[in-house]
């Protein structure tokens, strides 16, 4: 059975959400350097199995002890709009 990997970051920053560093199936991972102004980075991680089951899971990781920041941003902004 065969095995698809991808992942993907997005970063929120208080001009809206910036692209990551990122793997999509077949290629080779694209590392892009976080925005220095990020407050949160959210990580997308998709396992799926052709013919089977497949997994997503999302972690969230802020960057700043200011939750009502990232609540006004996200109130802003909306979830992250993953390619994966």
């Amino acid at each position: 059975m065969s095995i698809c990997e991808e992942w993907e970051l997005m970063h929120l920053t208080p001009q809206g959400w910036k692209d990551g560093s990122y793997r999509h199936a077949p290629g080779d991972a694209i590392e892009i350097a976080p925005p220095a102004d990020d407050v949160l980075t959210v990580r997308r991680h998709v396992t799926a199995a052709y013919g089977g089951p497949s997994r997503v899971i999302e972690d969230r990781t802020p960057h700043t002890d200011d939750m009502a920041l990232i609540e006004r941003l996200l109130s802003a902004y909306g979830a992250p709009a993953f390619g994966v």
